[in-house]
């Protein structure tokens, strides 16, 4: 069995780098999310903030609301200066694609919603579960969870 590889992103650069690697190169999945699923899912979470977040049913934005209060910095903070997020933990639904064997256009869509991060220079959605973001703060998170997916898929 092919083990996730150890992935650390310092830049959005690298982000791009690691993706143009897994695209010239082929890649095996070590888990069950293929290159285009990932793609669409880190692309969602990277326009979230941007464009707004999506309505969560009552309880959950309640239940997320409470560990915001509670934990929601520390985890942050965590993320952060470890450049690292825990494994198997929930998502929303709408942020899980189907598998399709065109990946390109999803690749696509998450280069430009890397290009479009790198420049944003407006408001910050406040994240459901972090609260309010800075700019810097904000790709500190995305680089850890782009490390998170993308170390599930191993160049050839």
């Amino acid at each position: 069995m092919t083990m996730r590889k150890d992935l650390r992103f310092n830049n959005l650069q690298e982000v791009l780098d690691d993706l143009d690697g897994l695209v010239l190169n082929g890649y095996v999945a070590t888990k069950n999310w293929d290159l285009s699923q990932t793609c669409e899912h880190l692309a969602d979470w990277m326009t979230f903030p941007i464009d707004g977040f999506p309505k969560s049913p009552l309880v959950v934005s309640l239940l997320v609301g409470l560990l915001r209060m509670t934990r929601g910095r520390a985890l942050l903070q965590k993320m952060i200066t470890e450049q690292r997020m825990a494994y198997n933990q929930p998502t929303i639904p709408q942020t899980v694609h189907k598998p399709t064997e065109e990946f390109q256009p999803s690749v696509e869509r998450l280069r430009k919603a890397i290009y479009r991060l790198r420049e944003h220079q407006g408001y910050i959605h406040p994240s459901p579960l972090f609260g309010p973001l800075t700019h810097e703060d904000l790709v500190s998170l995305q680089l850890a969870h782009c490390a998170h997916h993308l170390s599930l898929l191993t160049p050839k």
